[in-house]
C-alpha cells in the first residue's frame, strides 16, 4: 500500500513556476489529491518549504546537507516492510491522471512512471513507486546527479504517463515550456472518456488555446466561470430580441459560452485549483444559461409573431426539464430506493451535453428557431420517459 510521497529537492528547481504554481508545490497538491497519508519534502533550500508550508507540517520538511543524512530520513518515516512510497524530484511535472494510474497499477510491486526530459527524449529519472526496503538507496541516487537512478533499484515495470509526462525541469530559463505543453496535452487523455465528438473536434482545441494563455495570468477558474455565465446570458438576451440579426448573434454567443465552458475546468486542473464550490458554480451556471436560452428563444419568437403558442411551449418545456431532473435522480440512484442504473452516467451526461448549441446556431441562421423549440419540447418528454424506463429496468434487475 502506498503510504507516503517523498519529494527530493537537491537544488532550487522546484521553485520554478509551472502555470503559476511552483513545481514542488504542484507535487504536494497532487499527492494530497491522491489521498496519500504522508507527504515529505527533502531538500537543502528552506525556501522550498516556505512554498508548501500551508500544505505540510514543519516536521515533514527534512533539511539535508549531506547524503549520509538520507538514511535517517527513511528510518523516521515509520514505513512497514509491505508499505510503498512515491519518490519524485521537486522538478518533476506530472498530472493527477498519470500519478493515479501509477498508484492503481501497483499490487505491491515496484513501478516507474516514465515521460521525457522536455526535449522529446525518454527521461533518465522517472517517478518511482518503491517498497520501503529499497527507499534508502533510491533516495541516495535521486540526491546525487551523478548516480544513475535506473541502477538504484532492481528493474521494475514501466508505466507511461499522459502526454509525455512526467517531464523533469532543467535549469534553462525556457525549461517550463515543454512541461506546460505536456500538461495541456495530458488534459485530452483525462477527458477523452467523457468528451463528445464535437467537444474533441471543436471545443477542446479552442478552449485549450485560450486556457494556455489564461493559465499564466492571475485569472482564476471561478472568474472564467462567471464570465462564461455572462456570455451565455448575453446570448439569451439577444435571442429574446426576436430580430433575425439579434437571434443569430445570441446563438453565436451561446456557442461561445459552450466553448468557454471547458476553459474553467482546464484551468482548475492545470493550476490545481479544483474546488467543490467551483464545481457547483459551473453546474449551476450551465443550468441557468440553458434555461435563459430557452426562455430567450421563446420570448423572441413570441415577440416576432405575437403567437401565444410559443409561451405555452416554454411552460411545457420547463415542466419537461423538471420531469427529466426527477428521472435523473431516480436513474442515478439518489431517490428513496437508492437503485442506480449501469447506464446512468451516460444518460445523465446526455442531459447536460451542450452540443445542441450548434443546432441553435444553425437554425438561427436558417431563421427556423421555432423548429428547435417545438422539437426540444417533444424530445425532453421522450428523454424523461426513456430515463424512467431505464430506472425501472435497473430496479427490477436488482430485486
Amino acid at each position: 500500500m502506498v503510504k507516503a510521497a517523498l519529494i527530493v529537492a537537491r537544488d532550487s528547481i522546484g521553485l520554478r513556476p509551472v502555470f503559476g504554481v511552483p513545481a514542488a508545490r504542484r507535487l504536494v497538491l497532487l499527492a494530497r489529491q491522491l489521498g496519500l497519508p504522508a507527504i515529505h519534502l527533502v531538500g537543502r533550500d528552506r525556501a522550498l518549504y516556505q512554498c508548501v508550508s500551508d500544505l505540510i507540517p514543519a516536521e515533514a520538511f527534512h533539511t539535508v546537507t549531506d547524503p549520509s543524512q538520507l538514511s535517517l530520513v527513511t528510518e523516521g518515516l515509520g514505513l512497514g516492510p509491505a508499505d510503498q512510497a512515491l519518490v519524485m524530484q521537486a522538478g518533476h511535472v506530472v498530472d493527477r491522471w498519470s500519478l493515479q494510474k501509477l498508484v492503481q497499477a501497483s499490487a505491491g510491486e515496484d513501478l516507474s512512471l516514465w515521460g521525457d526530459d522536455g526535449q522529446g527524449n525518454e527521461a533518465s529519472e522517472p517517478i518511482r513507486l518503491t517498497r520501503a526496503e529499497l527507499l534508502a538507496p533510491l533516495l541516495s541516487a535521486t540526491w546525487s546527479p551523478d548516480a544513475p537512478l535506473v541502477d538504484a533499484a532492481p528493474p521494475c515495470k514501466r508505466v507511461s504517463g499522459a502526454g509525455g509526462l512526467p517531464v523533469l525541469l532543467r535549469d534553462e530559463a525556457s525549461a517550463t515550456d515543454p512541461a506546460e505543453r505536456a500538461l495541456l496535452s495530458a488534459l485530452g487523455v483525462a477527458t477523452a472518456g467523457t468528451d463528445s465528438f464535437l467537444a474533441r473536434a471543436v471545443h477542446r482545441p479552442i478552449s485549450r488555446f485560450i486556457t494556455r494563455g489564461l493559465a499564466k495570468t492571475p485569472t482564476t477558474p471561478n472568474m472564467v466561470t462567471l464570465f462564461n455565465i455572462a456570455v451565455g446570458l448575453a446570448g439569451a438576451f439577444f435571442l429574446a430580441k426576436g430580430t433575425y440579426a439579434a437571434q443569430v448573434l445570441g446563438a453565436f454567443l451561446f456557442v461561445a459560452s459552450t466553448i468557454l465552458d471547458g476553459v474553467d475546468g482546464e484551468m482548475a486542473r492545470l493550476k490545481l485549483r479544483e474546488s467543490t464550490f467551483g464545481h457547483y458554480l459551473d453546474i449551476g451556471g450551465d443550468n441557468v444559461v440553458h434555461v435563459a436560452v430557452f426562455v430567450g428563444i421563446s420570448l423572441g419568437l413570441y415577440g416576432r409573431t405575437a403567437d401565444p403558442v410559443y409561451l405555452w411551449a416554454l411552460w411545457v418545456l420547463l415542466a419537461g426539464f423538471g420531469l427529466c431532473a426527477l428521472a435523473v435522480q431516480r436513474v442515478m440512484g439518489h431517490g428513496p430506493e437508492k437503485q442506480g442504473s449501469a447506464g446512468a452516467p451516460f444518460l445523465a451526461a446526455l442531459l447536460v451535453n451542450r452540443d445542441f448549441a450548434y443546432l441553435v446556431l444553425l437554425l438561427a441562421l436558417l431563421n427556423r428557431l421555432n423548429w428547435f423549440l417545438f422539437g426540444t419540447t417533444a424530445g425532453v418528454y421522450l428523454f424523461a420517459l426513456i430515463l424512467f424506463m431505464v430506472s425501472r429496468r435497473g430496479t427490477r434487475a436488482k430485486t
